[in-house]
């Protein structure tokens, strides 16, 4: 659960990347739960709706998510992170910015061997479709693609089918449909921010490649499901995700009987993700976009990640 919050924290930070001219694009997030969840384990900014903002001049970003917020010179790979509830600040460049997250996201503690066994006894599957629905979103044609993934894990669960533990998964992507970057001149300018930030290994694939390689056995499983988010292009104009746990319900029952204090857990999704663009424009980028606001003061960029990240000590 930390490793897969984790990946809202560094979202938010942004995807980083480069792109020719001015453009200013802003989303809406959402996380919601449908199980009790201690305030410490989320991310901060998926208490509800977030806006999620980035503004780009040539080499330039400003991106901010929530409480979250980063401004980056693309050229030379340098960042500030912001806490701009805190009013804190850290220098730091991008590879140094994903060691921290990295380390922020492993285990804390060495995986006992039966443990590991299990992790790597797991079974992963993802199927793609097209489902032929399409939509304009902020005037842009999209047409929806759907994943669906399951990840067996092998262990007994009452009245299973001696499989195993079963999670299942679902992504519904609404990407831009082909030709729509040649009609939408801010599209152009959005989609080579997010290229840049794939070759920076900065985006939401990215990401979960290195998260998941920290888990025994899943670094090479994982792959399925990011060529396939990574299919079409980089832009997502709309996204919604979901993860549910059928076998969850029954343990949990089971536990109880046995009189132990666990939550009640639903049959459906126990979390959704939405994220959708709200708009996007080329109007001129002011350079007072990337400077350091006044009245911040400097901390050390373990520090910040560590704040950002949930379950880790000092997170808020």
């Amino acid at each position: 659960m930390k490793r897969c919050l984790a990946l809202g924290t560094m979202a938010g930070v942004c995807a980083l990347g480069t792109a020719f001219g001015d453009v200013t694009f802003r989303s809406v997030v959402e996380m919601k739960f449908n199980m009790p969840m201690p305030m410490t384990a989320l991310p901060p900014g998926f208490s509800g709706p977030t806006e999620v903002t980035a503004r780009v001049k040539g080499t330039r970003s400003y991106s901010s998510f929530g409480k979250i917020a980063s401004i980056m010179d693309f050229r030379s790979g340098e960042m500030i992170l912001l806490d701009t509830q805190a009013k804190k600040y850290a220098s730091t460049t991008v590879q140094d910015y994903m060691a921290q997250v990295a380390q922020a996201a492993a285990p804390n503690q060495q995986i006992p061997e039966e443990a590991r066994k299990v992790l790597e006894g797991m079974q992963f599957n993802v199927q793609a479709h097209d489902t032929g629905r399409s939509e304009r979103i902020q005037g842009i044609d999209a047409s929806e693609t759907e994943i669906l993934f399951t990840l067996t894990v092998p262990v007994p669960i009452p009245g299973g089918n001696g499989q195993g533990l079963e999670v299942d998964g679902k992504f519904q992507m609404w990407k831009p449909k082909p030709g729509e970057m040649e009609r939408v001149p801010a599209l152009r300018e959005m989609t080579a921010y997010y290229d840049q930030a794939k070759n920076l290994g900065k985006d939401t694939a990215s990401m979960l490649t290195r998260i998941f390689a920290a888990l025994p056995g899943m670094g090479d499983k994982i792959g399925g499901l990011v060529n396939e988010l990574q299919r079409g292009g980089s832009v997502n104009l709309r996204l919604h995700g979901e993860v549910s746990i059928p076998g969850m319900a029954a343990m949990m029952a089971q536990a109880k009987t046995s009189g132990a204090n666990v939550p009640d857990i639903p049959n459906g999704p126990l979390f959704s993700f939405d994220s959708s663009l709200k708009e996007i424009n080329t109007d001129a980028v002011p350079d007072s976009a990337f400077k350091l606001p006044e009245g911040y003061q400097e901390a050390p960029v373990a520090d910040l990640v560590k704040a950002f990240t949930p379950g880790t000590p000092g997170a808020k």
